[in-house]
């Protein structure tokens, strides 16, 4: 299913039929609660793992690979960073970001570590760091670390679990089960929408 026909049932059930014309909840604001919604069940998904088969894990549905992210380097830290597509989703290490590598055309064949942010003063400390290269996440970046390889220029490969997108044409990444669920979760906050009122007067005031 592709998020273009999950937006039109969404809107079809929000207006209880063919939204009109004049329809205000539109195809980008649909999107973005679909946004949400994967966030949403990506995070049930992974809960319901661990309730039913005690492990930890997300189905590889959630996954999508991001490549040819530029590494920049930080003047301050030294570190080098890429920019994600989005903050990696609150899951436990390992799970949000599953991979990282660099193309094989780099020679970089060793694959990245990752380790936590409070983890980083004890690779710095460490009398012989290993030859490694570090990763971490902070936010929307993913940091990069090596005391022996140069990353200048170098583009790492991310498969993480991906919850946004602006291509309403893509297929939607939910395992089919979870559609169901995303589409109540969000009705539901579209009911806080729907009970609004709406501002029509342009006087720099919002509506009581």
């Amino acid at each position: 299913m592709t998020r273009k026909v999950l937006i039109e049932q969404i809107r079809r059930l929000y207006y209880g039929g063919v939204p009109g014309d004049d329809a205000n909840f539109t195809e980008n604001e649909a999107n973005l609660y679909i946004n949400q919604a994967i966030a949403y069940v990506a995070k049930v998904n992974y809960t319901d793992a661990i309730k039913l088969d005690g492990v930890e894990t997300v189905s590889d549905a959630f996954y999508a690979t991001f490549k040819n992210l530029a590494l920049t380097l930080d003047s301050d830290t030294g570190y080098w960073y890429a920019t994600l597509p989005h903050p990696p989703l609150g899951l436990s290490r390992g799970y949000g970001i599953s991979t990282v590598t660099f193309p094989v055309s780099t020679g970089l064949a060793k694959a990245p570590v990752a380790i936590s942010p409070r983890e980083i003063d004890l690779i710095d400390n460490l009398k012989k760091p290993p030859s490694k290269i570090f990763f971490w996440a902070e936010g929307g970046k993913l940091y990069f670390k090596s005391p022996y390889y140069n990353l200048n220029g170098k583009t790492p490969i991310v498969r993480m679990v991906s919850a946004e997108s602006s291509d309403l044409t893509a297929e939607v990444n939910v395992p089919g089960e979870y559609i169901s669920e995303m589409i109540n979760w969000i009705l539901n906050q579209l009911k806080v929408r729907k009970g609004m009122p709406e501002d029509t007067t342009n006087d720099g005031l919002d509506k009581a």
